[in-house]
């Protein structure tokens, strides 16, 4: 099977928050990863790009596409114009909430996103306020997405196509929430390949955070050192997320607003 490698990068700081520090790279590392990229001969594909090609079924191998969750600032200062000289795009997934208030960190601005998509990258959405979605009641889910589709929408000026669910967590409910409120595809985490049969409402994305070495993110680009998205979800997610839900229902808060970064 030929598989996709969808990485996922948040922060790009030579020295990040503490609280963020586990999921950042350096900008010196995540010049590397891209070098190795160009290196491959890879087709690199925004996540909008890719979704119309799988649904086309028409997906070259050994596709690449680079994503950056949340919306930290430096995602426009320092990776884009690394991207940018090696003509490689990418999609940064903004989280609403964070373009005006309860900011974690230097995060994007409204009108920064307009200097984003000059610079050649695709802006999503990923929330409002960052919150587990599938843990969520129904409608609370809705309002999450659809709000962060509308702001950032209204930020950029015209319709986006692109979503990924805070933390990685989404189930079938959500799923179809995100269908529903006009988006054309959506990723997940799972540390897995994506690949052409991939479920196109949760595509499935490697973490690259501060531990990973280069010789893993070389390994992902020639298709070795990770599993392969399942067809289905493992019995192991379901169970986490009836963990999750009981934690939120006791009243225990599982994800504060202000808690950004993908969990597996």
């Amino acid at each position: 099977m030929s598989v996709i490698a969808i990485l996922s990068y948040h922060s790009v700081a030579p020295c990040p928050p503490d609280w963020i520090a586990p999921f950042a790279v350096a900008p010196a590392a995540l010049a590397r990863h891209l070098d190795f990229v160009v290196a491959g001969g890879h087709a690199v594909f925004t996540v909008a790009e890719l979704a119309r090609r799988l649904a086309r079924d028409e997906v070259p191998t050994r596709s690449v596409a680079i994503t950056f969750d949340d919306g930290f600032e430096d995602n426009l200062s320092i990776a884009a114009p690394l991207l940018r000289e090696r003509a490689l795009p990418a999609t940064v997934f903004v989280t609403s909430g964070f373009l005006t208030a309860r900011r974690p960190a230097a995060m994007l601005t409204a009108e920064q996103l307009v200097e984003l998509e000059a610079a050649g990258v695709e802006v999503g959405a990923h929330g409002h306020t960052h919150r587990q979605l599938d843990v969520l009641p129904r409608a609370e889910a809705r309002r999450e997405i659809r709000l962060s589709k509308q702001l950032v929408e209204s930020a950029v000026g015209h319709p986006i196509e692109s979503f990924a669910y805070p933390h990685g967590y989404a189930c079938g409910g959500v799923e179809a929430e995100v269908e529903a409120a006009g988006f054309r595809s959506a990723c997940g985490v799972g540390n897995a390949f994506s690949h052409r049969q991939d479920n196109r409402w949760r595509l499935s994305r490697l973490t690259v955070g501060a531990a990973t070495s280069d010789q893993r993110v070389q390994e992902w680009l020639r298709g070795t050192g990770a599993r392969v998205a399942p067809a289905h979800e493992a019995p192991r997610t379901t169970a986490w997320r009836t963990a999750r839900r009981l934690g939120v229902a006791g009243g225990r808060n599982m994800a504060p607003v202000v808690t950004v970064g993908a969990r597996v």
